[in-house]
């Protein structure tokens, strides 16, 4: 906003100088002779006119100054204060905008500190439910173990299925506790990154195996495209959290007999990995939520009711931290322009996400605490 005085004011000011002229002008008209009357009337006339161009000029640079600092407490800069001399309506308005602006300061240091606060008491309480829930959580784990290999007895058929079902359910709440602990150690900052020599090929055909039963039941696709990769510098227990998280949700929601393709290939800077499936898709109107706590797209909630909602949050989390990128198409374009090719309508066609890591590997951070689902 610029408040400098306009010309029309300046015009204003000249010619009340200018009466001041005619006004002494006709005052000494019949008293002296008409040279001297000029040189006063001139005298007159540009000291007149310095006054109000300088008295204009010194209004306009106070009034600048004191926008500007109302610009930058719009900004949020509270940190401005006001100079005030004087006890003319200016400084009187300077006055009053320290006041509002140590009153705001207060609260918003108030605001800051409660949620800071609110945010640590929240972290540490799930924190420490998750920590104690994962000893009661694995004691159970082990004796269903025991149960199922029949070290305790021989087990019926429906025993057998009843201790199947409690395993299963037991496993989602583990995995429920250990992604809640790796949000609180996220959040909180204190999860570690150790790198070491690792191959980011076996780290995906690792994450592969781990759903192989699944793959095998629902006869899903699975396509490899690897190109040969250096050995990086990477966090071998995070690297395959990250495949794992993505792969798991490839599998959970592509179709009977579904396609899920893995690339590896190395550019200029980075690895580039993709991971694509022909499965359901994100909806566009939910996509900017993809990578938030909690968050799972409603299509997926009919196709699969349980899940944390929690593993792409802890993804991005992994490898921003790693100084790597994450993004994803949805459709994604290849499984689109199959379709079209042979004469199939799309349905959801498919998410292809997209990750780089630095050739020059992970970066070392120091933390209390490893993600627990590594």
């Amino acid at each position: 906003m610029d408040i400098r005085i306009k010309l029309s004011d300046r015009i204003l000011l000249i010619m009340a100088s200018f009466a001041s002229v005619f006004v002494v002008l006709a005052t000494f008209i019949f008293r002296g002779s008409v040279r001297e009357i000029i040189i006063l009337g001139g005298a007159v006339y540009i000291i007149s006119f310095a006054a109000a161009y300088v008295i204009s000029w010194r209004f306009s640079a106070r009034i600048i100054k004191l926008t500007m600092g109302v610009e930058a407490l719009a900004a949020g800069d509270l940190t401005k204060k006001f100079t005030s001399r004087g006890h003319d309506e200016i400084s009187q308005l300077k006055n009053a905008l320290n006041d509002l602006v140590s009153r705001l300061h207060s609260g918003v240091a108030q605001d800051v500190s409660k949620h800071k606060e609110l945010a640590r008491a929240k972290n540490d309480f799930v924190a420490l439910a998750s920590h104690q829930l994962r000893t009661p959580l694995s004691i159970i784990k082990w004796y269903v173990d025991f149960l199922k290999s029949g070290d305790a007895g021989a087990l019926t058929a429906e025993q057998k299925k009843y201790l199947e079902q409690v395993y299963a359910s037991n496993e989602r709440l583990i995995e429920l506790v250990n992604a809640l602990l790796d949000v609180s150690r996220i959040d909180v900052g204190t999860f570690s990154i150790e790198p070491e020599p690792t191959d980011i090929a076996q780290k995906a055909d690792a994450a592969l195996r781990r759903f192989l039963p699944d793959i095998e039941r629902r006869e899903i696709n699975i396509e490899r495209r690897y190109e040969i990769l250096p050995i990086i510098n990477l966090d071998p227990r995070l690297t395959r959290m990250v495949f794992e998280n993505i792969i798991s949700n490839s599998v959970k929601y592509v179709p009977e007999k579904g396609l899920i393709r893995i690339e590896l290939k190395k550019t200029d800077n980075d690895v580039l990995i993709k991971i694509s499936d022909n499965g359901c898709g994100i909806p566009r109107e939910q996509q900017p939520q993809v990578f938030t706590k909690l968050f799972r797209a409603d299509n997926v909630r009919r196709i699969e009711s349980i899940g944390t909602g929690l593993g792409l949050y802890i993804v991005k989390a992994i490898i921003e931290k790693s100084g790597g990128k994450i993004w994803f198409q949805s459709p994604s374009l290849e499984f689109l322009s199959a379709d079209s090719q042979n004469g199939k309508q799309a349905s959801g066609s498919g998410t292809t996400f997209f990750i780089t890591i630095p050739l020059k590997g992970m970066k070392r951070r120091a933390g209390t605490k490893k993600l627990a689902s590594g």
